[in-house]
């Protein structure tokens, strides 16, 4: 089992330096050689995925977090008095922020809680000004994390080489394993397969990949604060628990409890030791520091009516937000093409159009 990561938090909200770097300076971003081939074939392959899904369900599912764990709708404050180097993108100006928040799980098919997987959240955030990558603005900003911070699927090579034997092996699972274990990064590749099986609502989440954060770099995270949150750390999925254990156990959370969360960023000082590609950045030389916090107060996280929006009409991209919080890096450029097409997809597939809601009163729940 992976060994829990308990992040350091700058007490001062200050990084160990000023030294930050500049999002379009030289060595940021590397752009690999036959980067561009390489995601149109991860591209295709995911959507062979989503193909091999729809013959057993009869339904299209995303490309990649397709199970959802539930959906909840809260504030996002924008913490006050933030120094300088902090006021960046949406970050510029102190106030408050509708959000929903939909968690789920990482799987290439649908699979019971029992069986160990990655787990994430996406969040919307509303009344958000400013220009957007995409052009079309609703005011709304995407964020997408993972329960852990090394990411596996580092550069599109690896990735087409992973997704090659999820392929090849689609009905053997130990026969995937086996072949994972086998590769040389093994130990980056098989990382995710050994974590913590948590309570949903008390996971740390991570960006994994950096992302323009103003003027500067950033990778982002968000991290449990309620009490009742903190409790839950010791929690974890048995193999005897009904294959429903997570989404159920968070709606009991959800509701009985307010859930708080902490917004981080983990600002970019010295590019030998945090490359925008590859590794974990070290938290305790680079600290993350909080420039924001979530609030849910007690809700039903299984309306039905909510979860199947999501999960059909919606889309959640980091792509799809400000020009000021650009993704970086070749993992997000792969993921800017794999994902817009995995939806344009499912949306074909399901017979349904695309929504992007402006506020919450545009959402069912």
């Amino acid at each position: 089992m992976v060994t829990p990561i308990s992040p350091p938090i700058a007490k001062d909200s200050k990084p160990s330096s000023s030294n930050y770097i500049a999002w379009d300076a030289e060595g940021v971003e590397v752009v690999q050689p036959g980067e561009a081939d390489k995601i149109r074939a991860v591209s295709e392959q995911f959507q062979r995925f989503q193909k091999l899904n729809f013959d057993e369900h009869h339904h299209m599912f995303r490309g990649t977090h397709l199970k959802t764990q539930g959906c909840v709708k809260g504030t996002f404050k924008i913490n006050e008095g933030l120094p300088e180097h902090l006021k960046q993108g949406m970050f510029e100006t102190a106030g408050t922020h509708d959000v929903i928040m939909r968690y789920s799980s990482l799987t290439p098919k649908v699979l019971p809680d029992t069986a160990g997987a990655p787990r994430g959240l996406g969040m919307k955030i509303f009344g958000v000004k400013g220009p957007k990558i995409w052009g079309e603005d609703k005011e709304t900003q995407d964020w997408t994390f993972n329960n852990y911070p090394l990411l596996e699927l580092r550069t599109p090579q690896a990735t087409n080489e992973i997704a090659d034997s999820l392929e090849r092996n689609w009905t053997d699972g130990d026969k995937f394993v086996e072949e994972l274990k086998a590769r040389k990064d093994a130990d980056v590749a098989c990382y995710a397969g050994g974590l913590a099986q948590e309570h949903m609502a008390a996971m740390d989440q991570y960006s994994q990949s950096a992302y323009r954060f103003g003027a500067y770099v950033a990778k982002f995270g968000v991290f449990p604060t309620g009490e009742e949150q903190i409790k839950l750390k010791s929690w974890s999925v048995k193999p005897t628990d009904a294959g429903n254990v997570l989404s159920t156990t968070l709606r009991d959370f959800h509701q009985s409890h307010k859930a708080t969360y902490s917004f981080r960023v983990q600002l970019l000082q010295n590019l030998e030791e945090q490359p925008v590609d590859d590794i974990v950045w070290d938290a305790e030389k680079y600290p993350w520091v909080e420039v924001a916090t979530l609030e849910f107060e007690p809700q039903d996280s299984w309306i039905h009516s909510f979860r199947n929006w999501w999960d059909d009409k919606i889309t959640c991209n980091s792509w799809h937000g400000l020009v000021t919080h650009q993704p970086l890096g070749s993992t997000n450029r792969m993921r800017r093409v794999v994902y817009a097409e995995s939806r344009m997809l499912r949306m074909k597939y399901n017979a349904v159009e695309c929504v992007e809601p402006r506020g919450l009163n545009e959402v069912p729940a």
